[in-house]
């Protein structure tokens, strides 16, 4: 019971960090203003537990670490690409 626990906010920590990569790089390129990360860590809680719920913890981490992975992966890439983007128009001025 306590290790399906940590694998539910495992899994919601490690998209959250994803999610937050993605709002950071938007942030940084001027396209958002305010950052939710609580909120976003929240609901990706509930998305965890209630698929948790429905499939059973094993089923739902089959699922949830790549669709974790993939978050992860696809925050990092905008966030190197808005920071190479933004040092390249740097260094065009």
């Amino acid at each position: 019971m306590l290790l399906t626990i940590a694998h539910v906010f495992a899994y919601a920590i490690i998209q959250t960090f994803g999610f937050t990569l993605f709002t950071l790089a938007l942030q940084r390129l001027g396209r958002l203003q305010r950052l939710y990360r609580l909120k976003a860590f929240l609901f990706l809680v509930m998305v965890n537990v209630a698929g948790t719920m429905t499939f059973g913890e094993a089923a739902w981490g089959r699922t949830s670490t790549p669709v974790a992975a993939g978050l992860f992966l696809i925050g990092m890439a905008f966030f190197l690409a808005a920071h190479f983007y933004l040092g390249w128009k740097k260094l065009r001025r």
